[in-house]
Parts: structure tokens; sequence; C-alpha cells
């Protein structure tokens, strides 16, 4: 319910990975003839219905949700995240006969029972995929997270290190801190956005600027996030856990390697050669700039062949006979 603001110029309103994942499936679909689509968002003082091209955006509040899932009248629903609309959603579709679609966002999203009313469950790595089966037996889907992959002979390459997410504890940004507070000689770029949690984003937000090697962004629209990637040199990932992370998708579009203190989707990072996994594997990147250069070509490539739009063609097929 958070995509709208990618629907519109210059917006600094939150949205996150999920968001930026389902808006852009939304409007692939909506190019597809075959299909008739409706985004549900939050309210962000636009009119009750608002078009872009074929596909229709739906003003609600979780209240009034019911209507609005009546009123859009699709065939099949789906959602992305563990909120309290999964259970809404699924037991609604189960009232009214509609099929219920649960897209996985997060590693974690594997332990919610929720998912027990979904008709179809997509995950985004076969890890993802291998978990569902051990907590509930569940059966999914795997569908890799697409994105746009421009021309890289548009791509010019920076010297700064970039971390781009929120400041929830999870993500632990404080430890990128930490990473720019031991290496001076180095330009780092943290775009980071406030999370659930204040005082954490007041923290990183007062740390940061005090720091001399590091510009920080409290937030970035979503359609200039893609000049950070593309100037950056490496991106850095500090979560604990995560799904399929977006910035790693956009950092591949950008031809940047990422180094990962822990996240590492069915360890294609390893596989394909297009970063390092481990905090003591950055003097190793900092040390070797051929080498960080090749895996960023490495990540284009991989980026392009797994993630770009047309991989989207299975999960078209899948909701065309759900």
């Amino acid at each position: 319910m958070k995509s709208y603001p990618l629907f519109t110029k210059n917006s600094t309103a939150y949205f996150g990975g999920a968001e930026v994942q389902i808006s852009l499936i939304a409007r692939e679909l909506a190019k597809d003839k075959r299909f008739r689509v409706s985004l549900i968002t939050s309210n962000y003082g636009q009119p009750p219905v608002v078009e872009r091209g074929r596909l229709t955006l739906y003003k609600t509040k979780l209240f009034d949700l019911p209507t609005i899932l009546k009123t859009a009248n699709a065939d099949i629903y789906v959602e992305r995240t563990v909120n309290p609309k999964v259970l809404l959603v699924g037991w609604w579709c189960r009232l009214f006969k509609k099929k219920f679609v649960y897209m996985m966002a997060h590693d974690w999203d594997s332990n919610y029972s929720g998912l027990k009313l979904a008709d179809l469950i997509i995950a985004q790595h076969h890890q993802q995929k291998l978990a569902l089966i051990k907590k509930f037996k569940l059966k999914s889907l795997v569908i890799s997270p697409i994105i746009k992959t421009p021309n890289s002979k548009k791509i010019t390459k920076g010297k700064f290190i970039l971390w781009v997410g929120r400041a929830d504890a999870w993500k632990n940004p404080l430890k990128f801190l930490d990473l720019a507070r031991h290496h001076p000689q180095e330009k780092f770029v943290m775009v980071c956005r406030q999370g659930k949690d204040k005082n954490l984003f007041n923290l990183v937000k007062n740390q940061a600027e005090s720091l001399t090697n590091i510009d920080f962004f409290p937030a970035v629209p979503a359609e200039k996030i893609s000049t950070f990637f593309l100037q950056a040199k490496i991106l850095v990932n500090t979560s604990t856990a995560e799904g399929f992370p977006n910035a790693f998708l956009q950092a591949g579009a950008s031809k940047t390697p990422v180094l990962s203190f822990k996240v590492n989707p069915d360890n294609y990072l390893n596989n394909y050669r297009c970063g390092l996994v481990g905090r003591k594997q950055f003097k190793e990147l900092l040390d070797k700039p051929a080498r960080v250069k090749t895996m960023g070509q490495n990540h284009y490539q991989y980026i392009k062949k797994y993630h770009s739009l047309k991989n989207l063609e299975p999960f078209k097929q899948t909701l065309y006979k759900l």
C-alpha cells in the first residue's frame, strides 16, 4: 500500500524494495492485454482513483480495504510482505472464491503460517523455497525479482562506497559507519531512510554527519536513486537477513559489485563472482581495483540474464492459468 510515491516524481515519502518490485510488476503486467491490473495504495492526498495508462491505482485506508477489494473486482489478489492485510485479503479471497497469491519479500516470511491461505506462493530464491517446505511443507514457485537494465555504455563508475537502506536494527546501519570510521582514506555515501526506530535514525544521522569522509542522504526520490549506484564502486550490505535486496539488483544493473556482511541469496555473489561475503573481505576489494571492475561486469551480466524484465514471463503464464 506504500507504492504510490513510485508513481509520482520527486517524492521523498517512504518506500522499500517490496514496493519497488510490486510497482514494477504491476506496470509490466498492465502492458499485457490479457490482464486488467489494479494497485491499492495508501492515502497520499491523491484522488480516490488514479489512472496510469492501463494501470488503475485505488486509494484506501486499512479499515475500508474490503470495500476497495470488492471495487477492484479482480480474479486474483496479490500481497507482498507480512502485515495484517495478508490475513484479511487471504480470508476475503476464500469467502468470495478469489485466488490469493503471496509474494515473499524477506527470508523471515517463511516463518509466517498465514501463507497457508495462499493459492500460490512466489519465492524470491531457492533458499526461501526450501525453508517453506521445511517449516510448513508448503510448495512455492521461484520467480526472481526484476529490474530494468540500462545500456551498459551509459554506465560510468565513481570512487565511493555506497550503502542504501532504512535505519532498522536488523539492517545494521551503524556497521557501515564503523567501516567508514576505520577507512578514512575512502569516500563513503549513505542513503538511509528513517525506519520504525526514530532514535536509531537520529543516531545514524548524527554519527554520519560527524564523519568527514561520508555523505549522508536521508531520502532520495525513486527516479534519482540509480545515480548513486551508477557512480559507486562498491555496494555494502550490513543486514542480518534480507530477501533478495532490491539494492543488489540496482547495483548489478549499474556494474557495481557487492560486499555483503552476511546476505547472499542462493550464494549467487560467490557462484557468479559478483561480489564478496564477509566484512573482512573489504580490504581485499580495496586492494584489487581490477577485481572490483571484473566483479562489477559479472554482476551486470548476471542481472541482465536472470533478473531482467523478460524473466517475469513465467509469472505471467502462471497467473494466466491460475
